[in-house]
């Protein structure tokens, strides 16, 4: 089924051993909740989730196909922790998808937290854009200038994008386009329960020394 715009991300749980042993997979809600707005803006969009499949470049490359999109956006989950460890494995995904969709003749554009913080490695990569913050407004000017036809002006570029101040004015995440029950199964077979994530605010007050906060910064 032919879409507008493919949304993906590149956190695959295999590519790290220790989430294959807790087996806490949780879908991609920044991912989702991009989806909803763009729904929202009248697009059609489908998503290819790589948290739990096998292959994800081979999924990666059969969803061009599927969906024949006039844009890829890989939004990372910035709301999941394991987005914001900089993983190496993550960024190397990133980069395939991006010359792989780049093979098919479609532009790609990356937001996430490692992505903000190397932009110049992403764009060398082949991205069009870097989204640094809060992707919604941004990924929504961006499709509209690739899918009707404006100049777009994209090419090698680092583009900011203000902070949302009514969360409220933000749709609720598209569930139904992750497969739910493959997250039920793998929860239920490792622990007997089913944990989902949601959130009711963005960024942090504190200044905890660990943690990356390229995107929401110190506001909250």
């Amino acid at each position: 089924m032919a879409a507008d715009i493919l949304l993906t991300h590149s956190n695959n749980l295999y590519s790290d051993r220790k989430q294959v042993r807790k087996m806490q997979p949780y879908p991609p809600l920044q991912t989702l909740i991009a989806a909803a707005r763009l729904r929202e803006c009248g697009y059609t969009v489908a998503v290819h989730d790589v948290t739990l499949a096998a292959s994800p470049d081979e999924g990666f490359q059969s969803a061009l196909k599927t969906h024949r999109p006039g844009l890829v956006a890989v939004v990372e989950d910035n709301f999941n922790f394991l987005t914001k460890m900089c993983l190496m494995r993550n960024r190397e995904l990133a980069f395939r998808m991006c010359s792989a969709a780049r093979d098919a003749g479609i532009p790609a554009v990356v937001n996430g937290s490692d992505s903000t913080d190397h932009a110049t490695a992403y764009l060398g990569a082949g991205f069009e854009m870097v989204l640094v913050g809060e992707v919604e407004s941004g990924l929504e000017n961006v499709a509209r200038q690739v899918l009707h036809g404006d100049d777009l002006g994209l090419s090698g570029k680092v583009a900011p994008i203000a902070p949302v101040s009514d969360l409220d004015s933000l749709p609720d995440a598209e569930w139904d386009l992750v497969d739910m029950e493959a997250y039920r199964a793998a929860w239920i077979a490792a622990h007997g329960t089913f944990s989902l994530n949601m959130t009711s605010s963005r960024g942090c007050p504190y200044r905890c020394n660990w943690c990356a906060k390229p995107v929401f910064g110190s506001s909250y």
